[in-house]
């Protein structure tokens, strides 16, 4: 698979950096996923949409952190969730508008990352953050067993914020933006590649954390993330993927070992 891109180049870059001394992260987290996902035909009207709750669509996530010293890092994370959402639109072969057919989707929803991060202290004594690195989206709607639709793409991605540090207590606020390289969608019954016009991605993270000890933090974060995706070229002679936004929202849980 493509991605097994990123995974190489997480071993290269730990194995350079492993004959420096050692100060690492460890992050695991349970994450809830909630969807508002639509398609818009020509005029602006809806053609379909995905909906669900925090309690339908469920995974987990693991994050590395390798700090090249106390201002920088090495980060990476990959993201699994899955689980259902309820779509409404219609049939492609009547002539009912929206609203007439209402179904389940299974999905899965994966993000791989790796990037940079560097820190700096402000006149007012709040650390400044700011990154950059490289991403990986893939999203597997199964609307029923015979069309299944995977949308996926790559991803070049800035981030900047600031991290309050009160006592065991840490409170960050990350905005990132997240710029799609050849995103695709396939489908089930066509062979060839809808190749979407752009796929971008804005987020906003706010992660707390609670220092137990020198080796473990609790953290919890919440993601705000707006998703846009433009419309394709026509494949087969008739079909193309409309323009579509998506209001995804993350709660995550986890524990932080530090070494």
């Amino acid at each position: 698979m493509k991605n097994k891109f990123f995974y190489f180049f997480f071993l290269c870059c730990v194995s350079n950096l492993l004959a420096q001394e050692s100060h690492e992260e460890h992050q695991f987290s349970l994450a809830k996923f909630q969807m508002d996902y639509r398609e818009y035909g020509k005029s602006g009207d809806i053609l379909d949409s995905e909906k669900s709750n925090f309690s339908d669509i469920a995974g987990v996530e693991y994050k590395y952190r390798y700090f090249l010293n106390k201002n920088s890092n090495i980060d990476f994370a990959i993201l699994r969730v899955e689980g259902g959402s309820e779509y409404v639109g219609s049939y492609l072969t009547t002539n009912e508008g929206y609203g007439s057919l209402v179904e389940t989707t299974s999905n899965v929803v994966e993000d791989i990352s790796l990037g940079y991060n560097a820190t700096s202290i402000s006149n007012f004594n709040i650390v400044m953050l700011g990154g950059f690195g490289l991403g990986y989206r893939y999203w597997k709607r199964a609307l029923s067993p015979t069309q299944v639709e995977l949308y996926r793409w790559y991803s070049l991605r800035l981030n900047g914020g600031v991290r309050f540090v009160y006592k065991n207590l840490t409170a960050s606020l990350i905005a990132e933006y997240q710029y799609g390289i050849k995103p695709i969608m396939t489908t089930t019954g066509i062979t060839e590649e809808f190749r979407l016009s752009s796929a971008n991605i804005a987020k906003l993270s706010i992660p707390v954390r609670y220092m137990i000890n020198e080796k473990i933090d609790l953290i919890f974060t919440y993601v705000f993330e707006n998703q846009k995706i433009s419309e394709s070229n026509i494949v087969a002679n008739r079909y193309f993927e409309p323009d579509s936004t998506a209001y995804n929202q993350y709660l995550k849980t986890g524990v932080v070992f530090k070494y």
